[in-house]
């Protein structure tokens, strides 16, 4: 467990007056199992009303307007935040399964994985605007799955796990085409325990991509990302939630910030032995109490930070800048 101190800050300067300005922003902490926002302060230049609302996904958003002339909006947002995501990956994923303990997600203990107001898992299943595979991708991914039957023969892990269709179980059957022609698969029962696919294909992003600014923008997508090789954290979650929907496994992406000093940042959850599961295939590891989450959706158009719109000929800049400290660092 760790109580941590979280500072955000998001800048819009336009480069003239703008007037009539209606926006929404996303970067409250959300609370669920593994979060709890102890104390919250938000402030905005020029100061206004503002409106919570949560979105279809389950995310906290604030929306709100500015009507009279104006030449920049900054939002600043500091909580403290306790964060609990508890046992290892493992030991959640077998009490998900026994249906005991804490699991570090929200509502994962029940029947259908859904919370209130949230979207149920099995709707991530499926292909995003910036989620869509192409050729390359199925290619790459039936290499990993045969990298993936070879460690698990290795290791000595059960046929379940050693990434041969159906993965983790049997499922409702989809026609699927690979290098044996067109076939039916299974989609994975998401109540079975002890798959280690989704961190297997961690791993293996993580050494197929390298970290590079400049080359990729909010509206990359996954496909265009991985053939470029390289990419921001955006670009790995976009890429590792389309493999992992490839692979059966729903699939979310998730944004917020991590302890440290910069931007915010971005990993995936997949939904696995009847809980979420969290990996950051930026950093190569599964997500811990360092990380608070703000959103998460179908990919980054759904938890995009800022939206809106105003009235006037202005061009806009934003920036953005987060700290996120643990306040037990440095103690005895």
């Amino acid at each position: 467990m760790r109580i941590l101190k979280v500072q955000y800050e998001m800048r819009l300067a336009f480069d003239g007056p703008v007037t009539d300005h209606y926006f929404r922003f996303r970067c409250l902490p959300m609370e669920d199992d593994a979060q709890t926002v102890e104390a919250l302060e938000l402030h905005l230049e020029p100061a206004c009303a503002v409106r919570e609302r949560t979105d279809g996904f389950g995310s906290r958003m604030c929306c709100g307007e500015i009507l009279t002339p104006h030449d920049a909006l900054c939002v600043r947002m500091n909580a403290r935040v306790r964060v609990e995501r508890g046992a290892s990956d493992h030991e959640l994923r077998a009490q998900a399964a026994r249906g005991t303990g804490h699991t570090g997600y929200e509502d994962a203990n029940r029947p259908d994985g859904l919370a209130a107001g949230q979207a149920p898992w099995f709707l991530y299943r499926y292909p995003s605007g910036l989620t869509k595979p192409d050729a390359a991708m199925r290619e790459w991914l039936d290499r990993v799955r045969e990298r993936y039957a070879l460690f698990c023969r290795a290791m000595g892990y059960p046929e379940a796990d050693r990434g041969k269709p159906p993965y983790c179980g049997s499922g409702p059957g989809i026609t699927a085409e690979g290098n044996t022609g067109r076939q039916e698969i299974g989609l994975p029962s998401p109540d079975h325990a002890g798959t280690r696919f989704p961190e297997f294909l961690m791993h293996e992003v993580y050494r197929r991509l390298a970290y590079a600014q400049g080359h990729t923008h909010v509206g990359t997508t996954a496909a265009e990302a991985f053939a470029l090789g390289r990419g921001v954290c955006q670009d790995y979650a976009h890429i590792y939630v389309t493999l992992c929907r490839m692979a059966g496994f729903p699939a979310r992406y998730a944004a917020g910030m991590v302890v440290g000093e910069g931007a915010t940042h971005a990993w995936a959850e997949v939904w696995q032995d009847g809980a979420w599961t969290a990996y950051d295939p930026t950093h190569d590891c599964i997500v811990d109490d360092r990380y608070v989450k703000v959103s998460h959706g179908r990919d980054f158009a759904d938890c995009s930070v800022d939206r809106g719109c105003f009235r006037g000929a202005a061009g806009q800049e934003q920036t953005v800048y987060v700290k996120v400290e643990d306040c037990a660092a440095g103690r005895e």
